[in-house]
Order: structure tokens, then C-alpha cells, then sequence
């Protein structure tokens, strides 16, 4: 497997760590993460898409290596990994990129592709965090997610320790062990006394969560490149009505429902997610 190279990439919002894959040409695609998570989580998926395309996975605000301001009150809609998003996509090509991303990620590169039309050329979206406007006021579902973000065990006192620890458990369950050592290795940071920290604090996590652009599928209008959706039956945060809105739109929407696979399919089926993947760019000539 072809390993990624960490480069640091300066943008108006700051500086952006991201993975890198050696790659003789194609169009570039721009990978990003899922809530809590990191470019590295997703090595196993990525690597072989390196072949054909010029393939980054960046650490979103908050998250793995990077060093961009995490505070709760920027997070407002998602709007602010938008803009990074955006911004980083301007920065690594001249040319429109291929976004794609995995829940917050999927969700964030729509948004960016309804922003700025003409900077992207298709998006794969994995998982997308597509939910309608709950009843009035009630905001239940945000609530729980961010309610467990915020009780999560964030310290360890060593690397063998948390994966010991998050090993068949939670939403880690079902999990092979590779993407979860992948994911710890990027997602642990030194605390300066022997033990280790997540990389992505618990409040920040916990305030995403709180923070879900509920009904953001509207937005649909604005986007003009290629979507695929990909999704699983189980668990999904990609809702039936949404999807119905987006297709009621555009006709021409790729949907991709992976029977049996939960939200956490591109982790848990790389190899299968991978193929759809290629299908849909294959299609759209990219």
C-alpha cells in the first residue's frame, strides 16, 4: 500500500495539515473526514484511488494534526469547514477539484460545492449528515450525539491503552483493527507528561454535534457538478426524505444504498466503497 506524505499546507484561514498520496497526474480529489476523526482514518480507502487521481485527505479545524483555532463558538452551521474546505481546494489546484468526504466531511463539501460551484467538479458523498428539520424547536437528536461527544474518555496512559480501550466498542464496534490503529495514531496527541490525549477534544466534538445543519439539502439548487451518495441501511444519517428532495431536484443524482453497511461503510467496507467510488467517476468521465 502506497503511503501518504503529511504536508502543511498555508491558506487565508491558516495553515492546513493534510495527507498526501504520490500520484502521476489526474484530476485532484480532496477527502474529508468525518466528526471527530482524521485524514489517517481513512488510509485503507484512499491509497489505491492514488493511482488515477492526485488524492489529499485533510485534518479538518479541531481535529488530527491541525493547528487551526477550535473555538465552539466558530463552528455556527458547519459554515467554518465550509470556508476551510474551500480554501484549501484554492490552494492545491487552479483547476476544479473532486471533493469527497465521509458525514461532517460529505456534508461540508456540499456546502462548499453550493458555495462556490466553480471550484468544484464532482462530489462523492459518503454518508452525508442530510436530517430534516426537527419539530419546532426540539433539537434531540443533536443533543445526544453531542451529549456522548462530551462524555467521551479523552486521555490514556499510553497508545496500547486506548486501543485496548475502543477496541470492539461504541461506535468503534465492528471495526477491523487497522483503521481504528490508523485512526489512534493520528488522533492521539502528547499531553508533555508521558500520557496521551485526544486529538480532538470532546467539547469541540460535542459542539459540532450541536451545530448540525438540519434540513441543509435544500441548498441543493446551487450545487452544478456530478453528486453521488453513497449510503448504508443501518443507522444512516442520510434520511430517505432528504435524498427524495435532492433527486426531486436533480434527476441526475447517483444514490448508492449499500445494504447491511451502517454510517460507518467507507471505515468498515473500504474495498466496496472504493469500487462505488470509481464507478461514479468513471461516469462522470473524471
Amino acid at each position: 500500500m502506497t503511503e501518504p506524505v503529511c504536508r502543511s499546507i498555508g491558506t487565508i484561514a491558516g495553515p492546513t495539515s493534510c495527507l498526501e498520496w504520490a500520484s502521476t497526474g489526474g484530476p485532484h480529489l480532496l477527502f474529508v473526514h468525518a466528526n471527530g476523526f482524521n485524514a489517517q482514518t481513512y488510509r485503507m480507502l484512499l491509497a489505491p484511488l492514488s493511482a488515477k487521481f492526485r488524492v489529499l485527505a485533510c485534518d479538518l479545524r479541531g481535529h488530527g494534526a491541525s493547528t487551526l483555532a477550535a473555538q465552539p463558538a466558530r463552528v455556527k452551521g458547519w459554515t467554518v469547514f465550509r470556508d476551510d474546505l474551500l480554501a484549501l481546494a484554492g490552494e492545491i489546484s487552479k483547476s476544479p477539484v473532486i471533493l469527497a468526504g465521509h458525514s461532517l466531511g460529505a456534508t461540508a463539501s456540499f456546502m462548499a460545492a453550493a458555495k462556490a460551484p466553480e471550484q468544484v467538479r464532482a462530489l462523492i458523498l459518503i454518508e452525508p449528515v442530510f436530517l430534516a428539520p426537527p419539530p419546532g424547536s426540539r433539537r434531540e437528536g443533536s443533543n445526544s450525539l453531542a451529549e456522548m461527544a462530551a462524555q467521551r474518555r479523552s486521555t490514556f496512559p499510553s497508545f496500547d491503552a486506548a486501543l485496548d480501550y475502543y477496541h470492539g466498542r461504541g461506535i468503534f464496534r465492528g471495526w477491523p483493527e487497522q483503521p481504528l490503529i490508523d485512526y489512534l495514531t493520528a488522533g492521539l496527541v502528547e499531553n508533555g507528561d508521558g500520557t496521551l490525549r485526544l486529538a480532538c477534544a470532546p467539547e469541540w466534538e460535542a459542539e459540532i454535534f450541536r451545530e448540525l445543519p438540519f434540513g441543509i439539502a435544500s441548498i441543493v439548487t446551487q450545487v452544478k457538478c456530478p453528486i453521488a451518495i453513497l449510503r448504508g441501511t443501518v443507522a444512516s444519517t442520510t434520511a430517505d426524505d432528504q435524498v427524495d428532495l435532492i433527486v426531486r431536484a436533480r434527476a441526475d443524482t447517483d444514490v448508492v444504498t449499500i445494504d447491511g453497511a451502517n454510517h460507518f461503510l467507507p471505515i468498515v467496507h473500504p474495498e466496496h466503497t472504493r469500487e462505488e467510488i470509481m464507478r461514479r467517476l468513471v461516469r462522470y468521465q473524471l
